[in-house]
């Protein structure tokens, strides 16, 4: 049980509400609670379910996280649904999340020439998206060295059939989430010794996200 509870009679009616199917009493009640309760983890939980878009889903839940961040229940169902989200963009299991950044530097694809086919580009952008938002979202450097290793890769390889437009995305849309990305490998290379095996890689890294805001490949 949360440590704000709402009036006693709230929180049961949106949970009937919800076994009876009826999502928008539910939601409907469950944001009365939580704009008079903003710490109130058991609604925002319930209030999470009542969205078919996934993103809201896990904003409700980020918000409950912080409520409770010791929450085993909480950051397994965070688990999932970022499963799903990788699902849903790419249509097969989201990769696991590295127990350490690689030791070896992560060198770029070799590309080939290709001619301008902004749909493709547009595509790949489009499921960078998820990335910007998960890596924006999330409150772990872990995560946020992860995320941002995939958009990068994912804005790189959009660069590929329309460097304009890739550049263009990437210092509006996807600018804050590249930032908090390079930000999050400086912080663990100032910790890190000099002579550590993963510094090359992770400075490798580090450049690769600083390059996406300067300027479009040639």
């Amino acid at each position: 049980m949360s440590k704000f509870s709402a009036p006693p009679d709230r929180l049961p009616q949106a949970r009937a509400a919800l076994e009876r199917h009826e999502t928008e009493e539910a939601q409907g009640i469950l944001i009365s609670i939580v704009v008079d309760e903003p710490h109130n983890q058991d609604a925002w939980l319930l209030l999470a379910n009542t969205f078919d878009d996934l993103e809201r889903r896990m904003e409700c839940m980020q918000r409950a996280r912080q409520m409770n961040p010791n929450s085993a229940q909480i950051a397994l169902a965070i688990q999932e649904l970022k499963t799903h989200i990788y699902q849903d963009a790419f249509g097969q299991p989201q990769p696991e999340t590295p127990a350490a950044p690689s030791a070896a530097p992560v060198a770029p694809q070799p590309e080939t020439p290709a001619a301008s086919q902004p749909e493709l580009a547009q595509l790949l952008l489009d499921a960078a998206n998820l990335f910007v938002h998960a890596t924006i979202m999330t409150m772990e450097p872990l995560e946020t060295r992860a995320f941002g290793a995939e958009l990068v890769h994912l804005i790189e390889r959009a660069r590929h059939y329309d460097a304009l437009r890739a550049h263009r995305w990437a210092n509006t849309t996807g600018r804050a989430a590249l930032v908090k990305y390079e930000k999050a490998l400086t912080q663990l290379l100032t910790n890190m010794p000099h002579q550590d095996p993963q510094v090359l890689g992770l400075r490798e890294q580090r450049q690769r996200a600083f390059a996406k805001k300067i300027a479009p490949r040639g």
